[in-house]
C-alpha cells in the first residue's frame, strides 16, 4: 500500500514557506542558516529557498516546527527565546515585502487611522492573509487597548511538548507587524496559551499601553 499523500491543508503556500526562510536567514547569515536547515533535516532547502508565489511546492506545516526545535537545539532554550523574537521580527519584515501589493494598499489606509485602529487594521489583514497561505483559521478579538490572536493550529510548535509556552517566533511576528503599524515598540506582545503545553489554541496578548 502506498504512503497517503500530504494534502495541500498540510503545506503552506511557496511564499509563505519563503517568508520563514528569509527571516531566519537575515539573523543566521547563510552559512548558519545551511548548518540550521541540516539540524533541522531540511538540507534539500540550502540555496534553494521556493518562489514567491501562492503555488503549493510540499513544503509541510511540520518544518516550521522543525526549525524551531533546530534553533532550540543550536543555542539552547535561554538564548533561542531572544533569537526566535528576532526572526519573527525579520519574518514579519519579508512578509511585507513579499505581499507588496497589500502592503501598500494597507499603508495608505493607515494614515488616517487613531494608533488603535492601526493595530486592528494591520492585525486583520494579516491574520487573512496568514490564514488563507498557511491553511489555519486566525480568530483576532479586539478589547479596548488590548488586542487577541489565537491560532488553532500552529505550526510553530507541532510535536513538540513543553511546560511553557515556545512560539517566541510567532510572537516576534505579531511585534514586528504592529510595530510597522504604529511606528513604535511601546506595547508588548506575550503568548498566554500555547499548544505545546496542551492548551487547545496558540494565543497571544497584545497590550497597548504595556508599562
Amino acid at each position: 500500500m502506498s504512503e497517503a499523500q500530504p494534502s495541500s491543508r498540510d503545506e503552506m503556500t511557496n511564499r509563505a514557506f519563503r517568508t520563514v526562510l528569509l527571516g531566519i536567514e537575515e539573523i543566521a547569515g547563510k552559512r548558519g542558516m545551511a548548518s540550521l536547515l541540516r539540524q533541522a533535516n531540511l538540507a534539500q532547502y540550502i540555496n534553494n529557498y521556493p518562489p514567491s508565489d501562492l503555488e503549493h511546492g510540499g513544503h509541510l506545516q511540520s518544518y516550521v516546527a522543525q526549525l524551531n526545535r533546530a534553533l532550540f537545539d543550536l543555542y539552547g532554550a535561554r538564548g533561542a527565546r531572544a533569537i526566535m523574537r528576532r526572526v519573527g521580527n525579520e519574518q514579519a519584515k519579508s512578509a511585507l515585502q513579499e505581499n507588496i501589493l497589500v502592503t501598500n494598499a494597507t499603508s495608505i489606509a493607515l494614515k488616517f487611522l487613531s494608533r488603535r485602529r492601526k493595530v486592528k487594521t494591520v492585525l486583520d489583514t494579516v491574520a487573512k492573509e496568514y490564514s488563507q497561505q498557511l491553511h489555519t483559521t486566525i480568530k483576532f478579538v479586539e478589547d479596548g487597548d488590548v488586542f487577541y490572536w489565537e491560532d488553532p493550529n500552529c505550526n510553530d510548535c507541532i510535536n513538540w511538548t513543553s511546560e511553557s509556552p515556545v512560539c517566541f517566533v510567532m510572537a516576534g511576528f505579531i511585534h514586528g507587524m504592529v510595530a510597522w503599524a504604529i511606528g513604535s515598540e511601546e506595547f508588548k506582545v506575550e503568548e498566554i496559551e500555547c499548544r505545546a503545553k496542551g492548551d487547545p489554541t496558540c494565543k497571544y496578548r497584545i497590550t497597548l499601553n504595556a508599562e
